[in-house]
């Protein structure tokens, strides 16, 4: 399997501006083939799956929601949209959802197609409806309930059918990232883990202790994202984190530094890591707390889909390594037929022009530190190079797009 890398050295640049906007317009939602739909318990957590119809190699996601959320976030939208958990499994990936084993489903909350499996625990007596009176102002729906922002990208006016699908609390003894982690002991092969908000901080615990078998982690503007002190347990492992608007309002400013810091640590510990604001990499707006609820919720899947495509199928079909002995950065970015190489290496480094197509354009050597682009048409370009065994992937636009 090779790896494509992606490096993230300016995370607010227009590069990545406009690349994130060019593959925002490759939007999912065709069901490719017939999938399985079940449910179990584990741990005394009831677990939601898909099983794709046409799963590709080992593919698999686990999901786990923010505090007082199901798994319904995942399968379906309150506009009644096709879920994240369904789009992945067209695209090759098995799904499961954990929800906490505090939740009651035996008294309500379960939605078609799943079912609450004969063997699950009995309903709690006097169980009732988890909610939370501020969420409008906390997860960017409005200014507060009933009062959403202009721009909100959450389906406000379905906000009833959304409340209808809080769970019920009952009670259980058994620790969320113990039921996340025997899931993860009943898959044959790696997973991938994708968290949301509060659901991280099991999620985190539950992939120390099956580090082994995880690719790495999917954050969904997390709480209790990992930290220097997950390392050296997590090396080698990868993460992507991604977040919405109105960040200082709800209060989310330092958790969002928080992944950001630890997104260098994947790097610097072998990993592919990288962070995604929206409001700040693309021209969409008003996206919520809840960017898999949100009404463009198919393009931010598809920001999660191209970055994960790396690690299966190299859309150059190149080999691609990420080393950390060469240091290679290209200024001005955007720029115009000729840019300058920074790195920490040697001159004469061979490089490749290659167009998103993954068409050669153009190879040659870096000399006097700059490569002449006048040869190769405008717009995004990927630019390989080569030195030794190593090979290092920059993105680059030309005269903007």
């Amino acid at each position: 399997m090779t790896h494509f890398a992606i490096t993230n050295i300016n995370r607010k640049s227009i590069l990545k501006k406009t690349f994130l906007i060019i593959i925002g317009f490759f939007l999912t939602g065709e069901s490719k083939s017939q999938h399985t739909f079940g449910s179990f318990y584990t741990n005394d957590a009831l677990v939601n799956f898909i099983k794709s119809g046409n799963k590709t190699e080992s593919a698999t996601i686990v999901m786990v929601p923010g505090l007082n959320l199901t798994s319904y976030i995942f399968f379906t939208t309150p506009d009644n949209r096709k879920g994240w958990a369904e789009l992945f499994a067209d695209k090759g990936y098995d799904v499961y959802m954990v929800n906490d084993p505090k939740f009651d489903f035996a008294t309500g909350g379960i939605m078609a197609p799943f079912n609450v499996p004969s063997n699950g625990k009995p309903a709690t007596t006097g169980s009732s409806q988890a909610w939370q009176s501020d969420i409008w102002r906390r997860w960017g729906f409005g200014t507060s309930q009933g009062n959403p922002y202009p721009d909100a990208q959450f389906p406000t006016d379905s906000f009833a059918d959304f409340a209808l699908n809080y769970p019920y609390v009952g009670t259980s003894s058994y620790r969320y990232e113990n039921a996340i982690s025997a899931v993860m002991d009943s898959i044959k092969g790696k997973v991938w883990v994708l968290s949301h908000s509060a659901g991280t901080q099991p999620a985190v615990l539950a992939v120390h202790q099956n580090k082994a078998q995880v690719n790495g982690l999917i954050l969904i503007e997390p709480a209790g994202p990992p930290d220097s002190t997950d390392f050296p347990d997590f090396n080698g492992l990868h993460m992507f984190g991604v977040y919405g608007d109105y960040i200082s309002s709800r209060n989310q400013t330092s958790r969002k530094l928080a992944v950001e810091t630890v997104s260098a640590l994947f790097q610097n510990a072998g990993g592919i890591s990288d962070v995604v604001s929206l409001p700040d990499d693309s021209l969409v707006r008003g996206n919520s707390h809840l960017l898999m609820q949100d009404k463009n919720s198919y393009y931010v899947f598809d920001i999660i889909g191209h970055w994960l495509e790396q690690f299966s199928t190299n859309p150059l079909g190149i080999e691609s390594k990420l080393e950390n002995n060469i240091r290679i950065n290209l200024y001005p970015n955007p720029t115009g037929n000729e840019v300058w190489v920074e790195n920490n290496s040697i001159d004469n480094i061979e490089y490749s022009i290659y167009s998103m197509q993954g068409q050669l354009l153009e190879k040659s050597k870096v000399m006097n530190q700059k490569i002449d682009l006048s040869g190769v048409p405008n717009g995004l370009l990927f630019i390989k190079f080569d030195h030794k065994e190593q090979v290092i992937i920059k993105k680059i636009i030309k005269n903007g797009i």
